[in-house]
């Protein structure tokens, strides 16, 4: 008992030494900014704008603090002879933008890690610096905004300012030099920050001054709040044309988060963000307004580069106007979109040496422009603003799929390219191209309309029920597929060609300045169909060649479409019409029992070639005693065949006709100068080798261990019918 007098003593003097305020702690913001001395006008803005209680304590914070000199110079150059001239929501704006939430040390400033402080070496060096943006308590009023999709006026809120902080890192990881970059976008500010940063539009005097609640950077000039890339380009006259364009996307999206948080603050039911459909959201002030996703808060930006009034009504009459629009606001809003999405770097801020460097916009074209000659720019919260003069022909525009863009009357093809998802991969100069693009009535009258609705236009086709339903991506691509040939050859105007489509297996012809499908070309053979197939072409150009390749319109009543008939086999299975050209072959295939009862040919599994004689030739073999399997055969008035027929040795010598899958590789169907080479093939008939040979003018085939050659005739110029299961070549001769 004699010594807990001692022990309370120790004890008591050990908590004092606990809790005793540390020699490094300085006090609030507010008091060690105080205690300098030199930041009277900044304290005084802070006071006079509510911020006085964070700074003393109130909340973790890191302050950007401008000094007595910096004010004043900016009090001068705004016009101001103190700081009584601003209101309070004016200083709120102003004096929120130095404030940012929470605390951050140099090294957090010069590479934020979004992930944490338990980043690794790795995650460190990964997007080094380029996570450049930090939130502040800087924001506008709310404000009344007319919602064109209701014709109501909605509250707009708008979220708080995020600042930018360039690092010697964040230039370091561009891969571009620190000064020039950056005063390229604040000429009136020095570069200091080798091996710091510069905050927005100040140099840093001292770093990571401690203070009990956060800590405190002084800079050289007082901090000018940024606005939007959107606030930006409406501000300025010269850009009002793609400005306008731009806004016409314009969406108003209720955000229930907000309303719940802020809604009755102010005195607002609904709180709305101002976005823009399909388009990046240039008018907001974060890129998502989830402030949890600190990852795309830090990093996401834009870079827009706007083409003036005079840029954009030059490239109409150069373009759009010998396209056949009227004027600029009657270009179709989705060649408009595409148009306005070819200006806009959706990834991050982009400074000019990495436009001379070389980037590409979202649809991977290189955005050209020399930033040098570029007088109105700016940094902005949400990335950064270039005004350029001139309007290069976007390379999207340029391409083979360019008419879609261009012309009116193939607008409703960009739907479906859009639709389809192959519109890119069509732009790509690695690749050449042919593009057949037809025009609106053709697709009209394939039952492909535009339909226009107040969500938008769609191309839909006749439903079920006899309204109006969707067409799917995997319908487009098809069709798209059909119209596009991957060569660099361009069409001849006499002469034949054939270019295979992206559709395996179907394919262009092309006979002396006219075009047909494969698909349209097996009607040739059909009695009842009196019209050629063929229809004139005409190749569409632009004032220099397409990027790419060459594009073409045709002047069919419809559209080019993919083989969909019931397949080869069946055709041959249920031919009983003479006035085929193959008829005595179907003959012939059902006297042998190749013919099933669900109307397709035996042995006949996959895909395969089969080289046809016409009746005149089966007729002539038939006389001439030369066809094995069949004895005293002929063909009687009605057209049917006569004689006794060995079925199995018909069969196996029928089926020596036929190049199969099974057999061999087929990666496409002969024709004059196929990837199809020359050489033997295997048959699953008597006959197990045919020898293919083409020579350049015909196709020629022979049965290994027969004399008989067969050989195309001219009469359908080498073309293949080509079905969805396989293909035949009418020949001259049996083999």
């Amino acid at each position: 008992m004699l010594f807990v007098p001692l022990l309370m003593l120790s004890c008591e003097d050990k908590m004092k030494e606990h809790y005793e305020v540390p020699d490094w702690l300085k006090g609030s913001a507010w008091e060690v900014l105080d205690s300098k001395k030199d930041y009277t006008i900044f304290l005084e803005a802070a006071e006079k704008a509510g911020y006085r209680p964070i700074l003393e304590g109130k909340s973790i914070l890191t302050v950007m603090a401008p000094n007595d000199a910096a004010f004043a110079s900016y009090l001068q150059k705004t016009g101001h002879s103190s700081i009584s001239d601003l209101s309070a929501s004016e200083l709120k704006k102003l004096i929120g933008f130095h404030l940012l939430y929470y605390s951050y040390n140099t090294g957090m400033m010069i590479n934020f890690r979004p992930e944490g402080d338990g980043s690794t070496e790795d995650q460190k060096e990964t997007r080094a610096g380029l996570y450049y943006k930090f939130r502040t308590r800087s924001s506008n009023t709310p404000s009344v905004e007319l919602n064109p999709a209701t014709g109501r006026d909605v509250t707009v809120y708008h979220l708080e300012r995020f600042i930018p902080v360039f690092s010697y890192k964040f230039f370091q990881t561009k891969g571009i030099d620190a000064k020039t970059n950056y005063e390229y976008f604040y000429p009136n500010t020095t570069w200091k920050g080798n091996t710091g940063f510069n905050v927005s539009n100040a140099a840093v005097d001292e770093y990571g001054i401690m203070a009990d609640n956060g800590y405190i950077y002084a800079v050289d000039q007082v901090l000018e709040p940024l606005e939007t890339i959107y606030t930006e380009l409406k501000s300025r006259n010269n850009y009002s044309v793609f400005f306008n364009l731009y806004d016409s996307y314009k969406a108003y999206e209720y955000d229930a988060t907000l309303t719940k948080d802020y809604g009755s603050t102010i005195g607002a039911d609904s709180l709305f963000l101002h976005k823009h459909t399909n388009l990046p959201p240039i008018a907001m002030e974060w890129p998502i307004s989830d402030y949890r996703a600190v990852h795309t808060l830090a990093y996401t930006s834009y870079s827009v580069f706007a083409p003036s009034n005079a840029a954009l009504n030059g490239f109409f009459t150069q373009y759009w106007g010998k396209g056949g629009y009227a004027s600029l606001d009657k270009v179709d809003q989705l060649v408009m979109k595409y148009l306005l999405m070819q200006y806009v770097y959706p990834g991050s801020v982009v400074f000019p040496d990495e436009i001379k460097k070389g980037i590409k916009n979202g649809y991977d074209a290189k955005i050209e422009f020399d930033p040098a000659g570029v007088t109105d720019k700016k940094m902005c919260v949400n990335g950064s603003f270039y005004g350029i003069n001139s309007l290069i022909t976007p390379a999207l525009f340029a391409s083979v799929v360019g008419p879609a863009f261009q012309y009116k009357d193939f607008c409703n093809y960009l739907y479906m390219l859009d639709g389809s998802d192959l519109l890119l991969s069509l732009v790509s100069t690695d690749t050449k191209f042919i593009t057949l693009v037809p025009s609106n009535s053709q697709l009209e009258s394939a039952d492909i309309h535009l339909k226009t609705y107040t969500t938008g236009k769609v191309l839909q086709k006749t439903g079920e029920d006899g309204g109006f339903a969707d067409i799917s991506s995997s319908e487009m691509q098809r069709v798209v597929n059909m119209h596009v040939s991957n060569s660099a050859t361009a069409f001849k105007t006499s002469g034949t060609q054939v270019f295979p489509t992206q559709i395996p297996f179907n394919y262009w012809f092309i006979k002396d300045g006219t075009i047909t499908s494969s698909g349209e070309f097996t009607q040739y053979i059909n009695p009842e169909y009196h019209e050629s197939p063929f229809v004139t072409f005409k190749e569409l150009v632009n004032d220099t060649p397409w990027s790419n390749g060459h594009s073409y319109e045709y002047k069919g009543s419809t559209i080019f479409r993919s083989e969909s008939s019931d397949g080869l086999k069946y055709s041959l299975s249920i031919c009983n019409d003479s006035r085929y050209p193959y008829y005595l072959f179907s003959q012939l295939l059902k006297k042998a029992g190749q013919v099933t009862a669900e109307n397709s040919i035996k042995m006949l599994n996959g895909r395969f070639v089969a080289f046809i004689p016409t009746n005149e030739a089966i007729k002539k073999a038939l006389a001439d005693k030369t066809i094995p399997g069949v004895t005293n055969g002929g063909v009687d008035a009605s057209g049917a065949l006569t004689g006794t027929y060995n079925a199995n040795v018909l069969a196996g010598y029928l089926n020596s006709y036929f190049i199969t899958s099974e057999l061999n590789v087929l990666t496409t169907y002969p024709y004059l100068g196929s990837p199809m080479k020359s050489g033997e093939y295997m048959t699953p008939g008597t006959f197990p080798i045919l020898k293919y040979t083409d020579n350049g003018t015909s196709l020629n085939v022979q049965m290994n261990g027969r004399t008989a050659t067969g050989t195309t005739i001219s009469d359908y110029f080498s073309f293949p019918f080509a079905f969805e299961d396989g293909c035949f070549h009418l020949i001259d001769a049996t083999l």
